[in-house]
């Protein structure tokens, strides 16, 4: 899944994502042929998991 939907999934924003990935937080992001994110379901699991940490 895009950015977009990832971050409609999550509750967060694309630009919370891309920090995250910046930070190393999101390690295994994939990009498709035309370079794009593409999410999967383990990153949204670990996102979950960061989620529960933060609060």
């Amino acid at each position: 899944m895009n950015i977009g939907q990832f971050a409609a999934l999550t509750g967060l924003s694309a630009h919370t994502l891309r920090f995250f990935e910046k930070i190393g937080l999101l390690q295994s992001v994939v990009r498709n042929a035309s370079g794009h994110r593409d999410y999967a379901e383990k990153e949204a699991q670990w996102i979950e998991f960061i989620n529960q940490l933060l609060t």
